[in-house]
Order: C-alpha cells, then structure tokens, then sequence
C-alpha cells in the first residue's frame, strides 16, 4: 500500500502549440503519403500478375471456382507506437471472415473483414502541483491504464501460393486496410498521494472516448494450408503496422508543450477454416 515519495519533474519545452500543429500536419501527411504509395503499388502489382498469368495460359483445375471462403480467428498483441515513452502490451481477440479471388494458378487477392480487439498500455504522469494545487492523489498521481480498442477492420491483400511437393501449402500475402473505432475500454492502476505524505493505489476501468474514430494500417501475412477431405484448416499469422495516428497530441505528462501523435501495431495469431467452391454439376 505505502509507496515511497517521488518527486516528479516536469520537462517544459519551448515548443509552442503552432509548432505542434505543423508537426502533427507533417505526420499525417507522411502517412498518407505512404499509405497512397503502398496501395498504388499493390494495385499495379495485381493488375500485372492477371497479365502475366492470362499471357502464359495457366490452368486451374476445371471443377473449382476461383473463389474461397474462409473464417479465422485467435489473439492479437498489440502495442503503441513509442512516440511518447512509457508504452507496453495488451491481448485481444480477432475473427475475421476471408473471400479470396484466384487470378491465376497460386495467385489470389484475398478480402478480409471482421472484429479487431487493438491497443496497448500508457503510462500517464500527472503533475497539477504546477498549477498552485496541493500535492494530493487527485492533483499528483502514475496512471498505468491498458487500452484495448474495439473496431471492425477490413483490408485488401495480394497473396502468393509458394509451390510445394507436400499436401499442405504455405501462402503469402501483403495488404493494406481501415479500422473503425466501435468502443474503447481502459483498465487502469493510478498510485499517487492521497494526503500529504501518505500513498496508495486504486484500481478501476471505464470505457473512453480517446482514440481516432478511424485508421489506416498495412499488413504481412503468412498462413500454413491443411487440407482435408471436405474443408482447409488454416494457422495464420499476421503482422499489423499503424500507418496514421490513433490518438494524436497524446502528452505522457499530460502538458501541451510535450505531445505526440500514436500509432498501434499488431501482432495476431489465428486458426481458422476455408473451402475452395466448385462449380454445380
């Protein structure tokens, strides 16, 4: 219960608040940039593979479809961008349903769309005392919170069946995509004074309102094929990089002059099925 005293010193930069808004500007303009990039390259990489495939006249096997339906789901781990320090992990749970389109032999584009948990933890220092408070728990206090962002996610990948001899199949894929914000909830440790020279911690969670409604991410997937008589099992893996910010001029000192915008990045684990169709007889 009894914590021994600190005193915690506050870093007071010149920065001014224009100086953070052409900061904050230039980064999502670098994002977007990227973001623009990446999704143009994967659009002309597909366009180019569906020539080079129609040209040299490969055949897929006459009584399947080009389409495959799937469902994976598992944990993902996530984290937060080390913009502002002080930032560690959380657990979720992901399921996600997959459509994908065969445009030649090992080639396919896959649709993905379904539930992401996102997150991670932010240690937070709060100092009022600057501001003629007394230094009690409310004015003075470490929040340790974990985050866990509740989205729907939805992206677009260009996916590659490496060749193999044995039955089961190793795909590869590269993607880029959006997660919409649906709910956010905190779990959340503070310690700090109550009175004057007597500490304690309290324990809560709640749900926020902190995080960008929406943003963008780019992914690398690998996933091992299974097949079996009837239907494919699939263990997956897949990493997750924020391309903009989930929660902009976020301060770990909670002080205008220190800010900085956060990206979460991902890495999910899943398990899941898929089934390639056929055509009716």
């Amino acid at each position: 219960m009894l914590i021994q005293k600190r005193n915690n010193c506050l870093p007071r930069g010149p920065c001014s608040h224009t100086c953070q808004q052409l900061t904050d500007s230039s980064s999502k303009f670098i994002y977007m940039k990227h973001f623009q990039r990446l999704l143009f390259l994967l659009i002309l990489l597909a366009s180019t593979m569906q020539a080079a495939l129609a040209q040299q006249g490969r055949r897929m096997d006459s009584s399947q479809t080009r389409w495959r339906l799937g469902v994976v789901n598992g944990s993902s781990f996530n984290w937060f961008t080390d913009e502002q320090p002080h930032s560690g992990f959380a657990i979720a749970y992901n399921a996600h349903f997959l459509v994908d389109y065969f445009i030649g032999k090992r080639w396919f584009i896959r649709a993905t769309a379904g539930y992401t948990g996102y997150g991670g933890q932010l240690t937070t220092f709060k100092d009022d005392t600057r501001y003629g408070f007394d230094p009690m728990f409310t004015f003075k206090n470490v929040k340790q919170s974990q985050y866990i962002i509740h989205s729907i996610d939805s992206w677009l990948s260009l996916n590659y069946e490496i060749p193999s001899a044995q039955q089961w199949k190793c795909n590869l894929g590269v993607g880029v995509g959006m997660a919409n914000n649906v709910g956010e909830y905190e779990q959340y440790t503070k310690t700090g004074e109550f009175v004057q020279g007597i500490y304690g911690s309290v324990f809560g969670n709640q749900y926020t309102d902190l995080f960008e409604p929406n943003w963008y991410h780019a992914n690398a997937t690998a996933e091992i094929l299974l097949p079996s008589k009837k239907i494919n099992w699939l263990i997956q893996g897949s990493y997750i990089v924020g391309l903009t910010g989930v929660r902009k001029s976020y301060s770990y000192i909670e002080y205008p002059g220190v800010t900085g915008s956060i990206r979460t990045d991902a890495f999910q684990l899943k398990l899941g099925i898929s089934k390639r169709l056929k055509h009716k007889k």
